[in-house]
């Protein structure tokens, strides 16, 4: 398709509609809730398709949901946005922000006191520390909403490139009551246990313990990160699970710690992730990329 732009029906502003809505996921979702923005949108996106000459929206579904080419076509219109306003900045002698994609415990304990030690060489830089699961964060590298991405389990693929930073195991803590014995698995019999949403891993672990060890969990709670499920678990006397690298700088867990069999197969891989575009054309996500390899 040549000449898109001189049609009418195509401007940057349509196309960033359809970039928020296949962000959100729907149009009303884009809208939040105003029927104005709602209707605006909609005749937005059915000018796009007319000039386009093919569907945006899925309409057999409801609500309604972005196709692949609109997926596709929204992620090149923010990719070519962003690179413009980087263009602009540079200009201007000014950076955009370094978008850092991690969990929150990453966060809090790998890269805000990596940034702390390094604050001097990073003066010049500001940051966007965002709180991701490692879908979104592999999303999130591709598309170039982000510029680097720490997780387990990120995937190297045409624009992402991963380096394994660290192997780390899990550790089970109990509640300050109970003191850790030589019952392995059996202490969870009748103690509650909070957990993370979505770990597949984790949870198929956890059953292939009860069938081979003979012992039934009791999930108490779930929660969306490991400060959420420590500070619970605290909270109402159960034990949790918790990575090795944030485990180490509690030295007090030490004591509270069961030792399981099996353990062992449960250790992963922390890994770094960058946008290899992105980092050939920013200077400094590239020397940051370097850095964080040497940590």
């Amino acid at each position: 398709m040549t000449g898109v732009f001189s049609k009418n029906g195509v401007s940057l502003e349509r196309l960033q509609s359809l970039e928020r809505v296949v962000r959100a996921g729907s149009i009303a979702l884009a809208a939040k809730g105003d029927p104005i923005a709602q209707s605006l949108i909609s005749r937005q996106l059915g000018e796009l398709e007319k000039v386009m000459g093919f569907e945006l929206l899925d309409r057999s579904k409801k609500p309604y949901q972005p196709t692949p080419a609109a997926q596709r076509l929204a992620e090149s219109c923010a990719r070519f946005v962003r690179e413009v306003e980087e263009a602009a900045m540079e200009a201007q002698g000014e950076h955009r922000p370094i978008a850092v994609g991690a969990g929150e415990v990453v966060i809090r304990q790998l890269i805000i006191p990596w940034i702390g030690r390094n604050r001097r060489g990073l003066a010049a830089h500001s940051w966007s520390l965002l709180n991701l699961t490692g879908r979104k964060i592999q999303d999130g590298l591709e598309s170039e909403r982000l510029d680097i991405g720490i997780a387990t389990g990120l995937e190297v693929t045409t624009n992402v490139e991963v380096v394994d930073l660290e192997s780390y195991g899990i550790k089970l803590v109990l509640p300050e009551h109970q003191k850790p014995d030589k019952t392995g698995w059996s202490c969870l019999m009748d103690l509650p246990l909070v957990v993370l949403e979505g770990d597949g891993k984790f949870r198929r672990f956890l059953a292939d313990c009860e069938r081979e060890y003979g012992v039934k969990f009791k999930i108490g709670a779930v929660c969306t990160s490991y400060p959420q499920a420590v500070d619970l678990a605290e909270a109402t006397g159960s034990a949790v699970f918790v990575p090795e690298y944030w485990w180490r700088r509690h030295k007090e867990w030490a004591a509270r710690t069961q030792v399981l069999p099996g353990q062992e197969k449960l250790r992963r891989t922390l890994q770094l992730a960058w946008n290899r575009k992105v980092a050939e054309r920013r200077s400094e996500v590239a020397a940051l990329i370097a850095a964080l390899k040497k940590r």
